[in-house]
């Protein structure tokens, strides 16, 4: 499970520079993230525990796209998790891609389609899960998801996201007080269209 944490978290495009900070809404971030065909970045993660002194890091690459997430962690250790919200595959090092029924098992459908649904900006499936608290800034701000629905309720305490130009950084904090925060960088939508090499990484 803590694997599909991992992979569920992500970025996405800014908001229209034409828009000034004070009078952005929750609506203008949410109708941005569903904006882009194809989005690709890299992220460094740091996961806290309460058990241990120092966090837990990990960075790699992504793509999303109308075919799901393509989430690639390349350090310390190489894994791959691909999520449309109808399935989860992952792979860990050189193991075989391993296939997770996301219909026989309600927990992981939660989490998978509410995180989809932050990271395609589908405001309507937001509010239905969560709490929004959103905070403009001079050039920066905020939301805060706290969740309402179970499972994901029981598990988590709220997911916030930050960002200016682009989201920058995405923190989940669960109800067993760990942290993980993950920063975002290299955010690129151009090509518009998957290559034919990422076309290649969802087709496995």
């Amino acid at each position: 499970m803590r694997l599909i944490f991992v992979a569920m978290w992500m970025s996405v495009p800014s908001l229209s520079q034409d828009i000034v900070a004070e009078d952005v809404t929750f609506a203008d971030v949410a109708a941005r993230l569903a904006a882009p065909a194809v989005l690709r970045g890299n992220f460094i993660q740091s996961r806290k525990i309460a058990l241990l002194e120092q966090p837990l890091q990990s960075s790699g690459s992504f793509v999303l796209s109308d075919k799901g997430l393509y989430w690639r962690q390349e350090k310390p250790l190489a894994s791959v998790v691909i999520a449309d919200g109808d399935r989860l595959l992952q792979q860990v090092d050189d193991g075989p891609l391993q296939t997770i029924d996301v219909a026989k098992n309600p927990m992981v459908l939660t989490f998978s389609t509410s995180f989809l649904s932050i990271f395609n900006g589908s405001e309507a499936e937001l509010r239905d899960n969560f709490a929004v608290e959103f905070t403009p800034g001079d050039g920066e701000w905020s939301v805060q998801l706290t969740p309402t629905v179970y499972p994901m309720s029981e598990a988590i305490e709220t997911i916030n996201l930050r960002g200016r130009e682009y989201i920058e950084e995405l923190t989940v904090t669960s109800r067993a007080s760990e942290k993980t925060t993950i920063r975002f960088s290299d955010l690129q939508t151009e090509p518009d269209q998957l290559t034919d090499n990422e076309i290649e990484l969802y087709a496995q």
